[in-house]
């Protein structure tokens, strides 16, 4: 049985991760760190085996892991909410955590390292993020994640480890809550109050959980050495068309305060890649549009509220 490492297994893109790949008949080491509860999520699954270490215990993981797994993908880091994201201590630990990915990796002699990027290092970079496009971080979370995407490039030219980087876009799912317009907007609706909106003119893509899962295993079973991916679903809409389409879903007799807030700052950030290189590679193709998957969200919104 072919066997994968996934780092940040117990969090919320790693235990979807876990699961869809241990369904697919892989043998999956989660790596997590010591006494999170969160781990709960990924605990008595068939075909995982959870490790609970820090990724600087080496010489224990080198033996506990398997050999020449068919892909490592780090998913490990800390400090993804908004208040964190301007932390430079926490960011620049982030860094360091992905050359020690890296390192291990490579004495595992993996087959991949994979290693995921966000959308907010190309936040004003003004077209769609490929492997040409200009790093233009938002904030020193992304500064960080571009730093993590080089050093761990060079490391892994060094240490002829296949490298893969993969910058993934907005990313929803019936099971995440997040401080962002897509909650922020569920939540006014049914609550019977009028969302204040900027004018929601920026780009952006928006993906569904199960299809960020899907692209990842093609990746980690076809992706190319060297290769830049986008994973979305390739929509590209100004925001003001998913805030549609939210109210549309709950009523669409429901006023929205489009255009009633100012915007902070003349540049407007974008969110949107290129899924030429994905498609090309391994036959991605999304399968879950935006309509669909956004009222399995507002479902479960009601049934916690």
């Amino acid at each position: 049985m072919e066997t994968v490492v996934i780092t940040g297994g117990d969090g919320f893109i790693g235990s979807h991760l876990v699961r869809y790949f241990a369904e697919k008949n892989l043998r999956v080491y989660a790596l997590t760190i010591p006494e999170n509860p969160v781990v709960k999520r990924i605990q008595n699954i068939r075909n995982v085996t959870v490790i609970q270490r820090n990724l600087n215990e080496t010489d224990v993981l080198v033996k506990e892991l398997p050999k020449s797994p068919l892909a490592f993908i780090h998913l490990a880091w800390s400090g993804v909410s908004p208040e964190s994201r301007s932390s430079v201590d926490i960011q620049l630990g982030n860094v360091s955590l992905c050359l020690e990915a890296a390192k291990l990796a490579a004495k595992l002699k993996a087959q991949r390292f994979i290693l995921p990027g966000s959308t907010m290092e190309y936040a004003y970079c003004g077209q769609e993020i490929n492997e040409k496009a200009c790093p233009s971080p938002q904030n020193v979370y992304g500064a960080a994640k571009i730093s993590a995407r080089y050093l761990c490039q060079a490391l892994c030219e060094e240490l002829k480890l296949p490298y893969i980087y993969a910058v993934i876009t907005g990313i929803y799912a019936a099971d995440r809550k997040d401080s962002n317009v897509i909650y922020y907007t569920i939540l006014e609706l049914l609550q019977g109050r009028k969302p204040s909106l900027t004018a929601l003119e920026q780009r952006w893509d928006y993906v569904h959980i199960d299809d960020v899962t899907r692209a990842f295993y093609l990746i980690a079973t076809q992706g190319k050495a060297g290769a830049f991916y986008g994973i979305g679903h390739g929509d590209n809409w100004p925001l003001a068309n998913y805030i549609t389409q939210i109210r549309d879903a709950i009523d669409p007799d429901l006023p929205l305060g489009i255009g009633e807030v100012p915007y902070k700052d003349s540049r407007l950030p974008s969110s949107c890649v290129d899924m030429t290189a994905l498609k090309a590679d391994t036959g991605f193709v999304p399968k879950i549009p935006f309509e669909k998957g956004i009222k399995e969200v507002i479902q479960n919104v009601k049934e916690v509220m």
